[in-house]
């Protein structure tokens, strides 16, 4: 019971981390998504970490990267065409990307006259609370095992002495 107790708040936690993480993007892709068709003076583009803040790239209607605030490898990164295609179909679509092995992104897709404003920040500050969480429960979960286990054998010891012997 124990271990269903914390998993099921592991299961919890995570999911409420990861889906927050879509926030800030979500927020950033409506912005953008408004301002399409103005002029947007030129912002500077950075480099996709692990570190990385929320960044912004339009794709243009050949699914090919426009504009944006973050390059990878020094050319703006070209998210999965289904990211594109779903947001086209349905108006937006969130998923998580890996533009490379060690850098995994939380990206929103939202469509905006014919084009798709992607936006995202790294899931990294997110995966390391996840750990710190994990760590946490699991000392909790073993604490508490060790709780019961204690107590079990306690009264299997008490249980075998008899009344009026010692």
């Amino acid at each position: 019971m124990v271990t269903i107790v914390f998993g099921s708040l592991y299961i919890a936690f995570q999911q409420s981390g990861r889906r927050s993480a879509n926030v800030a993007p979500a927020a950033a892709a409506a912005a953008q998504a408004q301002l399409l068709g103005t002029f947007v003076p030129a912002v500077p583009q950075v480099e996709l970490t692990p570190d990385s803040g929320v960044f912004v790239i339009v794709y243009g209607t050949d699914d090919k990267p426009e504009t944006g605030t973050a390059t990878l490898h020094g050319v703006l990164p070209a998210v999965p065409s289904g990211v594109l295609d779903t947001a086209r179909s349905s108006g937006e679509d969130a998923v998580t990307w890996q533009p490379e092995p060690g850098l995994r992104m939380a990206v929103i897709a939202r469509s905006a006259a014919g084009k798709v404003v992607v936006a995202g920040q790294s899931l990294a500050p997110y995966e390391a609370t996840d750990t710190m969480i994990l760590v946490y429960l699991v000392l909790g979960w073993f604490g508490c095992v060790l709780v019961l286990g204690a107590g079990f054998a306690a009264s299997v010891l008490l249980g075998q002495r008899q009344p009026g012997k010692s």
